[in-house]
């Protein structure tokens, strides 16, 4: 995740929708962003409101790509890939680099400060290679199924997989201690009750919205899928590490995703 972060208290100012949509797409993503030298940026856990639109941004952006491949009769799997790569551009890895160093320390660690230092660890080992190819090929595989479908609700899917996986890192960040008193996690600052529960309420009335047009239920399952999985990775890092970091948060926004495209995979297919 990025380095240039603000570790100001939540409730440095007013509601400044501009200026934390700036500061969460800076964080969020490699992409320049304009005008961030004339604001006066909010803190990055006061930003963390906005990280759903980000999000949503990043989906549909994905979706773009993916449904304009398959327009120009790139086959649905090389379709498939470039769309991986391009998303994995856009956001520097961000999120995958989190999963990986999770299941390296999660794994390959005997006690939680040899996992806490092996996540700290930049290399990869076998734990974490296997997790990101098993990640990379579910993405694949959701996003050829995906392709049956009209293109506008392949973007609006996309786009609401991006929105509520980043709505459940603020969950996260919100709602689980760290795990450490250094590290991404503690310098991003905690976001607040509220700051988490507009951007899971916002994200989630838009997945159900985006999935009707699929299926009714689609969203349901979806959201369903993304919740559990979050649980289940709080539960885990409380156990074997005493909390969340940045790796852990980053690893829930990967399987998050997943889940819901598996769930609406499932529904449609």
């Amino acid at each position: 995740m990025s380095d240039t972060l603000s570790n100001r208290p939540e409730n440095t100012g007013g509601f400044r929708p501009f200026a934390e949509i700036l500061v969460s797409l800076r964080f969020l993503t490699r992409v320049p962003i304009p005008f961030m030298r004339t604001i006066d940026p909010p803190s990055l856990a006061q930003s963390m409101r906005f990280f759903s639109f980000a999000g949503a941004l990043i989906g549909a952006l994905n979706g773009l790509c993916l449904v304009a491949f398959y327009w120009l009769h790139v086959p649905a799997m090389m379709a498939a890939i470039l769309t991986c790569g391009f998303g994995l551009v856009i956001t520097g890895a961000l999120h995958e680099d989190g999963l990986a160093d999770c299941a390296d320390g999660l794994f390959g660690g005997r006690d939680q400060q040899q996992r806490l230092l092996i996540m700290k660890d930049s290399r990869i080992g076998t734990y974490g290679a296997s997790a990101l190819m098993i990640a990379l090929l579910l993405r694949l595989s959701a996003y050829m199924a995906l392709l049956v479908l009209p293109g506008y609700i392949v973007v609006l899917i996309l786009s609401a997989a991006g929105a509520f996986s980043r709505a459940m890192v603020v969950d996260m960040m919100w709602a689980t201690r760290p795990a450490r008193s250094d590290g991404l996690s503690v310098l991003a600052g905690r976001p607040g009750r509220n700051t988490a529960l507009f951007a899971i309420l916002t994200a989630g009335a838009f997945t159900l919205y985006a999935c009707a047009f699929a299926r009714t239920d689609a969203g349901i399952f979806a959201l369903a899928a993304a919740g559990l999985l979050t649980a289940f990775a709080r539960r885990v890092a409380l156990r074997l590490i005493g909390g969340q970091t940045g790796d852990v948060c980053g690893a829930v926004q990967v399987i998050a995703e997943l889940g819901m495209l598996v769930a609406i995979v499932a529904t449609i297919g």
